[in-house]
């Protein structure tokens, strides 16, 4: 082991442990490789990010059956005749869906309850769509932006540290927009790496424009995550998928980044070795086995398709075969 090279305790290969919790790899092919394959991290687009929605509009016409038009800003008048046509908001719990209010405290309405009537809307979303894509490292992917859920929170709102399961084929990142705005307090949503606090997420608070602009925030799906009690007022927030599409495999794209010649000499330079490549998300099974590797997400995708590049460089007699394994 070149504990020197491995040192930095950065993925795929770093980091310090007890003998039988990583699979080591051995030799300075193995210790170069990580090194070169680490410089994609730069590359893997943002964790989660957020702030005014500049492409949608302020007053969208938001219309929810049996109710009609919401106002804009929410008022509480209104706000409690939502809640009153909504159904508590479950959780998840070792396999069981849960409702206890210690836990998560909101309501919410299903996306067939729910319309949006200005007809630009869908364009202003697409807007907001490809900037997602380009932040999240998915730039001239066609992503898909699904309506999972209409959430109202009301004062006591909040939802402990969780993380969202997959609620689509192929469901990559999260996107919560606060539409139409309100004047509430409170309601920070966190966003957790390596567990800490990485991202706080206040929709306009500190900048006072939280009551007079559409926001948003986006985070990967199985990044951990909390919302603040809302500690007055009324939070509306329309909750949305962002999945890959359906031809994902067929739109297998390449880096947008230089893949250096130094990976792929050093992948030549292998001799019957192998290694493994630790995986920083969670995925289904369901995912992997319908969309392989074009499912990875994040630095997983980047440092995978580098391997990609640079074995594509290499001959044929000493490519790497690669095989995904879920390990226990």
């Amino acid at each position: 082991m070149f504990e020197a090279e491995f040192w930095d305790g950065k993925w795929p290969f770093g980091g310090e442990c007890d003998p039988y919790d990583v699979p080591a790899p051995k030799g300075e092919v193995c210790a170069r490789i990580s090194k070169f394959v680490g410089l994609a991290d730069e590359n893997a687009g943002e964790y989660s990010f957020g702030g005014l929605a500049d492409t949608l509009s302020v007053a969208p016409g938001l219309f929810v059956n049996s109710l009609g038009m919401i106002s804009f800003p929410l008022v509480e008048e209104q706000a409690e005749k939502l809640i009153a046509k909504c159904e508590k908001s479950p959780y998840g719990h070792n396999m069981e869906t849960k409702i206890n209010e210690c836990v998560r405290k909101s309501w919410q309405l299903e996306p067939d309850q729910v319309e949006i009537k200005k007809p630009s809307w869908e364009k202003e979303l697409d807007k907001l769509i490809d900037i997602i894509a380009n932040r999240l490292g998915y730039k001239g992917v066609p992503l898909q932006c699904k309506l999972y859920k209409m959430l109202v929170y009301g004062e006591d709102g909040h939802f402990f540290s969780h993380r969202d399961t997959e609620k689509e084929d192929g469901m990559i990142a999260t996107l919560v927009v606060l539409q139409p705005p309100s004047t509430h307090e409170g309601g920070v949503l966190k966003v957790y790496r390596y567990g800490e606090v990485e991202h706080r997420h206040d929709f306009g608070k500190a900048d006072g424009t939280a009551a007079y602009f559409p926001h948003f925030a986006v985070h990967y799906a199985d990044a951990k995550h909390d919302l603040d009690k809302v500690t007055k007022g009324f939070r509306l927030a329309m909750v949305y998928s962002i999945c890959l599409p359906a031809t994902m495999q067929h739109l297998r794209k390449g880096p947008t980044w230089t893949v250096p010649d130094d990976l792929n000499v050093a992948i030549s330079q292998m001799e019957n070795e192998s290694f493994a490549l630790f995986l920083s998300h969670n995925y289904t099974k369901k995912s992997i086995g319908d969309l392989g590797c074009a499912a990875l997400k994040g630095v997983d995708r980047a440092r995978f398709q580098a391997l990609e590049v640079a074995n594509s460089r290499v001959p044929d007699d000493k490519k790497l075969r690669f095989l995904t394994q879920n390990c226990r």
